[in-house]
């Protein structure tokens, strides 16, 4: 027998391992792997009762937010291929990147709206422009906001066994280059095994709780969405990064490994706030090349 080898498996093995255990936190806000995989079968339904087809590309434009991780389920529960959209970009850069993927939704938050004006009479497939985090503003905008439309969704599982793992999953857009931005495929397959080796390198397990200091939209957020999920840790979501706010978090949450670049390394070593807090929990610190 074949089994397809699909990131899926992982949040419904937690879910199904870990229900009360906590899956994401993000502000005040807390789910447990039970809700997370609720709120990710309601927005799979969601997407699919707007007409979201197999293959099509559903982009999220926001921060670290637990909106933005159930994408990486919820979209692919779906059938949809999830492209998280670089918040750094300029507006020319997003509206190249939205028509070449030929994306047919946009979630974004309300700190985005001018610039999805600025590109949106630009843009050549998407039809729909749903918010994040606030409610509809502008007749273009859909009805719904984000967590209406999960309240009014009838959740959606796909059967994991009819799955193809060669077909695409995520797709990201490359940035700092002198060219335009090249869309980098990832498959369900590729997904599956950087989760798996990346689990198995660390040593994660259910107790693991990792801090989001990549933006889920930086080459994968380096796997984390997955990786942590399919061992049941806890997700520590963080909008921005900020030193003392990353001490805070890691302090409050007993957050015990986090990713950072070179720059943002050397900004937690020299905070001069760093000894005010309790960083005991925190046994590792991945590094990796300037972002």
């Amino acid at each position: 027998m074949i089994i397809p080898l699909t990131p899926l498996r992982f949040l419904r093995y937690s879910s199904q391992q870990f229900p009360r255990r906590t899956a994401v936190v993000c502000g005040d806000q807390r789910f447990t792997y039970a809700q997370f995989s609720d709120r990710t079968a309601r927005q799979a339904g969601a997407l699919r009762s707007l007409g979201v087809k197999s293959g099509e590309r559903v982009a999220f434009l926001g921060a670290n937010c637990h909106r933005l991780l159930e994408g990486y389920y919820g979209v692919v529960e779906a059938g949809g291929v999830l492209l998280p959209l670089n918040i750094r970009l300029a507006s020319q850069e997003l509206s190249y990147i939205l028509n070449d993927s030929e994306a047919d939704v946009l979630f974004f938050e309300e700190q985005f709206i001018p610039l999805v004006e600025s590109f949106r009479k630009d843009l050549t497939s998407v039809k729909h422009f749903i918010p994040l985090d606030f409610k509809p503003s502008q007749p273009w905008m859909a009805p719904k906001n984000y967590e209406e439309m999960l309240s009014a969704a009838t959740p959606y599982r796909a059967d994991v066994m009819q799955i193809d793992e060669n077909s695409l999953a995520e797709l990201f857009y490359t940035s700092g280059t002198s060219a335009n931005p090249k869309g980098v495929m990832l498959t369900h397959r590729n997904i599956y095994l950087h989760a798996l080796n990346v689990a198995i390198a660390f040593g994660g397990n259910a107790n693991s709780v990792e801090l989001h200091t990549i933006p889920l939209f930086h080459a994968n957020g380096w796997g984390v969405a997955h990786s942590l999920t399919y061992v049941g840790g806890k997700h520590v979501m963080m909008r921005k990064f900020e030193t003392t706010e990353v001490f805070r978090l890691i302090e409050r949450e007993g957050a015990q490994s986090l990713s950072v670049v070179p720059a943002m390394a050397t900004a937690l070593v020299n905070c001069p706030e760093r000894p005010k807090f309790n960083l005991k929990s925190l046994e590792r610190m991945s590094l990796g090349g300037a972002a």
